[in-house]
């Protein structure tokens, strides 16, 4: 574990040396993620974000990918009769089906033009996903301009290795456009970064789904940039794994936007989920609403954040943060925190969390219907679960 910001920075230094297809100025900043590497320290229970998460497991060798024992509900945000253009991104780069609009434009991230790069601000808690900036070599840059919604699918095919692999993605979306993106992560030791770009008055719902087997490692951070009158409706599922470690950053760059997101984390054996947000009211008149539903069971353990921080002057923001979470095992935990820092007067604002158990009334009520222990079981957690799926 001690060496693993050298296993970053060396294999940074070697793919800059054999990449002859990186432009200069991508170049240039991939030299800035090392240095900065060389300055920080690994990820370790000392830090906020890997307080609660067991940073060690980023050092082993993953495992045969193999599906999770987890049982999901799987979301669906496609509409009806509008085709799915699917994005296979494999150990040969990615491949895109042949149905693709011309309104959708993708292409390699390292064809990506200067001009649409976003930077990515990080730090001694971020320093995981700092080593993305400066190890990637696979992803895919989006530009969408379509006026009707198009319904975008990431699947990340990679097979079994023992390397970790480090994905980019930029999904810049026009003024006005409308888009829907799953993201869906079955094999394991993945470290992605997906930048959404979002242009006035433009739409996204987005499906982050993450089911993993007990030896798969999953990091992910995910930076959304708002203008005014965007709109993101944001789900994420994420189901088992050894290490599943997400960061969602919301800056709102423009007036009367809205932020949605519903997660569920849930997690048996002895995974490690972390699940962390940050809204950023960064202007007036914009709205963020945070629900999470986690249930552990076995000897995992869930850490989930909610942080809002809103800036002077942005007045008439709207905050919900709403955190509950179930045990199923003496030896399971879970960690809850939801966050206000305002700077602002007319802000309207509410958060709360609650850790429990299953209802004892609500699970002999279900029996005394005749509903086995293990049925009735089932139906109040998917009932909890619902209640985060948007």
């Amino acid at each position: 574990m001690a060496g693993l910001i050298t296993d970053w920075t060396t294999l940074a230094d070697d793919q800059l040396v054999n990449d002859s297809n990186l432009p200069d100025w991508l170049k240039a900043k991939k030299q800035q993620a090392v240095a900065q590497l060389k300055t920080l320290s690994v990820p370790s229970r000392k830090l906020e974000y890997w307080r609660y998460s067991d940073a060690n497991r980023l050092a082993l060798k993953g495992g045969e990918a193999s599906p999770s024992s987890l049982e999901s509900h799987p979301v669906s945000i496609a509409n009806d009769g509008v085709e799915q253009v699917v994005i296979k991104l494999n150990d040969n780069g990615f491949t895109v089906s042949d149905n693709c609009p011309g309104s959708v434009r993708i292409s390699p991230i390292n064809a990506i033009d200067e001009s649409r790069w976003l930077d990515l601000d990080m730090n001694q808690e971020t320093v995981a996903n700092l080593a993305n900036t400066a190890c990637f070599m696979h992803g895919v840059s989006v530009e969408c301009s379509a006026a009707l919604e198009v319904n975008l699918v990431f699947e990340y095919d990679y097979k079994f290795d023992e390397q970790w692999r480090y994905v980019r993605n930029q999904i810049n979306v026009d003024t006005g456009a409308q888009f829907s993106v799953e993201e869906r992560f079955n094999s394991g030791q993945v470290n992605v970064v997906n930048v959404y770009d979002l242009q006035r008055g433009s739409v996204v719902n987005r499906h982050q789904m993450a089911n993993l087997s007990d030896a798969q490692n999953l990091i992910s951070f995910n930076q959304f940039e708002l203008s005014a009158q965007a709109q993101l409706n944001s789900t994420n599922q994420h189901l088992g794994g050894s290490l599943q470690h997400h960061l969602h950053r919301v800056n709102f760059n423009g007036n009367q936007a809205v932020f949605k997101m519903g997660t569920v984390n849930k997690s048996i054996n002895n995974n490690n989920i972390a699940d962390l947000v940050e809204v950023n009211h960064n202007k007036k008149s914009n709205q963020s609403d945070v629900t999470h539903r986690s249930i552990a069971d076995g000897a995992s353990q869930i850490f989930t954040n909610a942080k809002a921080f809103v800036a002077v002057g942005a007045d008439e923001s709207e905050i919900e943060q709403d955190l509950k979470n179930i045990l199923l095992s003496p030896d399971a935990k879970i960690f809850s925190k939801p966050e206000l820092e305002v700077y602002a007067d007319e802000v309207v604002a509410a958060h709360g969390s609650t850790i429990g158990a299953l209802d004892d009334q609500s699970l002999f009520y279900l029996q005394s219907r005749g509903i086995d222990i293990k049925q009735a079981r089932a139906i109040m957690i998917e009932s909890f679960e619902q209640e985060a799926l948007l």
